[in-house]
C-alpha cells in the first residue's frame, strides 16, 4: 500500500467520514424495501413520483452520503489540510442531508407539499454548506485530484440548483420552461457530472493505493476531468439552445465524446487493475472490475441509443441504462472502495492511538485490515449484490421477478450494513 503522498497524521477523527458511510446502506435497504412496496409499477415510467422516490433514496441517500464521507476524510489527507471542528460540522452536514433525502423521498411518495419544502431547505442548505467548505480549503491546494474534487463539486452545485427547480415545481406548482430539458440535465449532471468525475479523482488515489498498481497517466490525469467538464457544459449549451436537426447532430456528437472520456478512463483502469503487483485474491478488486464493465455497457448502450433512435424512445431503454450505470457501476465500485476504506481508517486510528502516549489502548496486535472485515465476509455481499442486479435487469423484461429482486437487492444492502458495523464494533473492543 502506497502511502508515501499522504499527510495521513492530518487524518480527521473516525466518526467525521464513518456516519456516512454507515449510514449509506441503512438507504440502500429502504430503497429495496420501497421495491418490493411498490412492486412493477415503478417499472411504468422513469417519471413516475415512485421512480423518483427509489433513484433519490439511491443517488441522494447512497451515492451522495458516501461521497460527502470520503471527500471530508480525503481533504485533509491529499490536500493536508484541517476542517476547523471537524466532528460539528460533518455532524451538521450529515443531519440535513440525512433528513433532507427522507424528506425528498416521503414528500414524492405522498404527494405532500409541505415535506418537499423542507426537503428544498434542507438539502440546499447542506449542499451550500459543504460545497463552500470544502471548494475554500480545495482552491488553496494544488493537484490532479484536487482539481477533479473541485469540477466534481461544481458539478454537484448545478445538479442541486437544477433538482431544487424541478422539485419547488412538484412543491409550488412553479411552471418551468422545458421541464423535461431540465430534468434530463439535472441528471446528466448528477450522474455524469457530480459523481462520475468524483469517481474518476477518488480512483486516482484509491487505485494505485489500494489495489497496487501503477500510477494512472500523468496526461491523462490532467485533462480528462476538465475536458470531460468543459464538454459537459457545451452539451448543457447546445441541448438548451438549439432545436431540431442541428440540436440533434450536435447534441449527439458531444454525447460521443463524453462516452468516449468515461471509456477511456474505464479501460485504463482495468489495464492498470491487469498489472498490480500483487496478484493474491481481493474481493474489492472485482467490485471495482465488475463495476467497469457496467460503465463499459452503460456506455455502450448509450451509443446504441444514439445510433438507434427507435430503441432509445423504448420505455425500457432509460430504466435499462440507469440500471447499468448506476447499480453496475457508481454503487459497485462506491461499494469496493468502502470494503477497503473502512478497514484502512480502522486500522490507521488503532494504530495511531496506540503511538499516541496522552490515549490508552490495549496494547495488543492491532488486527490488520484483512482481519477487520474478512473476505469470505465480503464475498458473501460482493455476490449477494450481482445476483440482486442480474434479477433487476431480469425484472425490467419480466416485471413479476422484481419481488424477488427486491429481496435480493435487500439482503446485500443488509449485509453491507452488518460488514460495517462489526467493523466498527472490532474497532470499539480494542478502545
Amino acid at each position: 500500500m502506497n502511502t508515501a503522498n499522504l499527510a495521513l497524521r492530518q487524518t480527521p477523527p473516525l466518526s467525521v467520514p464513518v456516519r456516512f458511510f454507515i449510514t449509506a446502506p441503512l438507504f440502500g435497504i429502504l430503497a429495496s424495501l420501497f421495491l418490493i412496496y411498490t412492486g412493477p409499477t415503478i417499472l411504468s415510467s422513469r417519471w413516475g413520483l415512485n421512480a423518483l422516490a427509489i433513484t433519490h433514496l439511491l443517488t441522494l441517500g447512497f451515492v451522495s452520503m458516501v461521497m460527502f464521507g470520503a471527500i471530508l476524510q480525503l481533504l485533509p489527507v491529499v490536500a493536508g489540510t484541517v476542517i476547523p471542528h471537524p466532528v460539528l460540522v460533518s455532524s451538521i452536514i450529515h443531519l440535513l442531508l440525512t433528513l433532507g433525502s427522507l424528506s425528498l423521498t416521503i414528500g414524492f411518495v405522498t404527494g405532500q407539499n409541505f415535506l418537499l419544502r423542507t426537503a428544498v431547505f434542507l438539502l440546499g442548505l447542506s449542499f451550500l454548506s459543504f460545497v463552500s467548505i470544502i471548494e475554500y480549503y480545495l482552491i488553496q491546494v494544488k493537484g490532479n485530484i484536487i482539481v477533479g474534487m473541485i469540477l466534481a463539486l461544481i458539478a454537484l452545485l448545478i445538479t442541486a440548483g437544477l433538482g431544487i427547480l424541478l422539485a419547488l415545481r412538484y412543491a409550488y406548482g412553479i411552471t418551468l420552461p422545458l421541464p423535461m430539458v431540465l430534468a434530463n440535465i439535472h441528471l446528466t449532471w448528477g450522474l455524469v457530472g457530480w459523481v462520475g468525475l468524483l469517481i474518476i479523482a477518488i480512483a486516482y488515489q484509491v487505485v494505485p493505493m489500494f489495489q497496487i498498481t501503477p500510477q494512472y497517466n500523468s496526461k491523462l490525469m490532467r485533462w480528462l476531468i476538465p475536458t470531460l467538464f468543459i464538454i459537459l457544459l457545451l452539451w448543457t449549451l447546445a441541448y438548451i439552445w438549439l432545436s431540431g436537426h442541428d440540436r440533434f447532430y450536435i447534441v449527439n456528437w458531444i454525447t460521443l465524446i463524453i462516452a468516449l472520456g468515461l471509456a477511456i478512463f474505464g479501460c485504463m483502469t482495468l489495464y492498470l487493475q491487469l498489472q498490480r503487483l500483487r496478484k493474491i485474491p481481493d474481493v474489492t478488486l472485482n467490485f471495482w472490475r465488475v463495476g467497469i464493465i457496467g460503465l463499459l455497457l452503460s456506455i455502450c448502450l448509450w451509443i446504441i441509443g444514439i445510433g438507434w433512435p427507435e430503441l432509445a424512445n423504448q420505455p425500457l431503454y432509460p430504466l435499462l441504462l440507469f440500471v447499468l450505470f448506476v447499480g453496475g457501476f457508481v454503487l459497485m465500485v462506491i461499494q469496493g472502495m468502502l470494503y477497503k476504506i473502512i478497514p484502512f481508517l480502522i486500522w490507521l486510528h488503532l494504530h495511531n492511538q496506540q503511538l499516541n502516549p496522552l490515549k490508552t489502548i490495549n496494547m495488543v496486535r492491532i488486527p490488520h485490515m484483512k482481519q477487520i472485515i474478512s473476505l469470505k465476509q465480503a464475498q458473501y455481499q460482493f455476490w449477494a449484490y450481482i445476483t440482486a442486479m442480474f434479477c433487476i435487469i431480469l425484472a425490467l423484461f419480466f416485471p413479476s421477478l422484481i419481488y424477488i429482486a427486491g429481496i435480493v437487492l435487500l439482503s446485500s444492502f443488509a449485509l453491507l450494513e452488518y460488514n460495517l458495523f462489526k467493523a466498527l464494533l472490532l474497532y470499539r473492543s480494542f478502545l
